[in-house]
């Protein structure tokens, strides 16, 4: 499906956000239209309140610079308010249970949760017992909000995303996960290069394959030969102890010119951050004419305006 050829409704059917797979390319679109506006109107100074009067919780289980930022920020943007709850200073850290918080949280009168560093399972669980919007801000196996974004940038940048190929370069992650469902999605072809033992879950991959073809390969140049964009990852996701091991294998799966140089000329370099130059990226590809990781990161900021935007108009 063409996503110029596509007219918005700026609304969706899911009550929550949990995985890309969850959503049809319809919703995703929806929501790439939706973020468009919120840009629009972000640059033209034009205020907007689609959040007034409303509260959402970020409890999140770790770290976090560009998703509690977007997030606090694009709250503020659209009036309404939100309150930081890190899991450690709550009673989950302690051993209540997911059902009990997640039924208390909407009763405060939260209109929407966001969480980070769950896993699928308590995903879930929040969803099943929450009566508001859960959207997942990071998991072990997704990253639905960073692959929109993405995806919100891609079409910015080259006008379309039918047909564009995309080559990930690296460690199958939840990112490569989320991309490959994503990209399929919105037909897009898409390529994994990534050492054996390191590949995306099969699961995944055959899901993806019902929206299109994929290539999952060991060969960088396979991967990367007539790519749009060359995308990469950290070697060591923020959940994984450091592993010199793992990082040597994947040593040999390092975006370099050289590697750029055998995609498009016109080819660009996506990271989601926090980016370890001279390790899965060399800083002349990071810091280079290329490399749209800001944008990327910036555009987190009107993507998560539009999500909870689109999953809370319903709450009055």
């Amino acid at each position: 499906m063409d996503i110029n050829k596509y007219t918005p409704k700026f609304r969706i059917k899911n009550k929550d956000l949990l995985h890309l797979a969850d959503l049809s390319p319809e919703e995703i679109f929806e929501l790439l239209y939706t973020a468009r506006s919120m840009k629009k109107k972000y640059k033209v100074g034009e205020i907007t309140n689609m959040l007034r009067g409303k509260t959402v919780g970020l409890l999140f289980g770790n770290v976090s610079t560009r998703t509690r930022v977007s997030f606090e920020l694009g709250i503020r943007q659209l009036g309404g308010d939100y309150i930081f709850l890190p899991k450690n200073e709550t009673q989950l850290s302690r051993g209540e249970s997911v059902k009990d918080t997640a039924a208390m949280l909407g009763r405060y009168g939260l209109s929407a949760l966001v969480l980070r560093g769950f896993n699928d399972e308590e995903l879930e669980e929040f969803a099943a017992c929450a009566d508001i919007p859960v959207v997942n801000g990071i998991s072990d196996t997704s990253h639905p909000l960073q692959i929109l974004s993405d995806l919100f940038t891609i079409w910015e940048k080259k006008g379309k995303l039918e047909n564009l190929k995309l080559a990930y370069i690296g460690d199958g992650n939840n990112i490569a996960n989320s991309l490959i469902i994503g990209c399929s999605k919105c037909d897009m072809n898409i390529a994994i290069a990534s050492p054996s033992g390191y590949s995306p879950a099969r699961s995944i991959v055959e899901r993806g394959m019902q929206f299109g073809d994929i290539l999952i390969t060991d060969s960088v140049a396979e991967a990367v030969k007539d790519a749009d964009i060359v995308y990469t990852d950290v070697f060591i996701s923020m959940s994984d102890e450091d592993d010199e091991k793992k990082k040597a294998k994947l040593e040999k799966y390092r975006v370099t010119k050289g590697v750029m140089a055998l995609a498009k000329e016109d080819a660009l370099f996506m990271h989601c951050m926090p980016v370890r130059r001279g390790e899965e990226v060399s800083a002349e590809v990071a810091d280079g004419p290329q490399s749209i990781m800001y944008d990327q990161a910036e555009n987190r900021l009107h993507l998560n305006k539009a999500v909870l935007t689109l999953l809370t108009m319903g709450d009055k």
